[in-house]
């Protein structure tokens, strides 16, 4: 793992006009990644709060339920502290995709619970719930830290200010497109796995969709 995120070796500095249009080009293309890389880690952030009102048919209670909520915004939080000392001494280009890539797989088995546990063994069936949302929250704080860092080594003090606004507006592309997302592949997907048992298409609109897409955007 550590071998995988050891940064890039060092490329001696090159100057002229070649450099100085190659350096604009190398912007732009990092610019556009941060952007959509961070936008696709709001599409597997707080789908479990949209699945809520959709549990209670399978027997678990909205207070059991928050417990299981809690858990993104405190790993988060950790997140965010910890996986930045990480990430200033690994590669962005990988840190950044493979915390979306495992931030989807840990959001697609959150139908595992609810599937194949249930409300027979809610005890388990919360429990399982809770760990998976917890990592939902500790891979998503991997999304932040490389994205700063890479604006810090991209864009000069003056104009960093600018970029950033443009950059921060990720969130909400990304937190935006989840509720679409989830109605929609629920519509288009949920009858190929679950049949004509509508109550459980939204685990295909809320979790495993939208993890399908963090992955193909990571």
């Amino acid at each position: 793992m550590w071998k995988l995120l050891t940064p890039p070796a060092y490329k001696a500095e090159q100057t002229g006009p070649e450099a100085d249009v190659r350096y604009k080009q190398l912007r732009w293309q990092v610019f556009l990644g941060i952007f959509i890389g961070y936008a696709g880690f709001y599409i597997v952030r707080k789908n479990f709060s949209m699945a809520i009102p959709m549990l209670a048919p399978f027997g678990f209670e909205k207070g059991e339920l928050g417990i299981v909520l809690s858990m993104n915004a405190i790993a988060y939080g950790f997140s965010k502290f910890i996986m930045a000392s990480i990430s200033d001494r690994s590669n962005a280009r990988t840190f950044l995709p493979l915390g979306l890539v495992l931030a989807a797989i840990a959001m697609l088995f959150m139908i595992v619970p609810v599937q194949w546990i249930g409300s027979e063994h809610k005890s388990l069936a919360i429990l399982l719930m809770a760990a998976l949302n917890f990592l939902v929250g500790w891979f998503n704080g991997m999304g932040w830290p490389p994205c700063g860092r890479v604006m810090t080594h991209w864009f000069s003090i003056k104009e960093r200010g600018t970029w950033m606004s443009f950059w921060n507006c990720a969130h909400n592309v990304g937190g935006a497109l989840v509720g679409p997302m989830s109605v929609y592949g629920a519509m288009w997907f949920g009858s190929w796995f679950y049949g004509t048992d509508e109550q459980r298409y939204f685990l295909i609109g809320t979790y495993a969709f939208p993890a399908a897409a963090a992955i193909l955007i990571a």
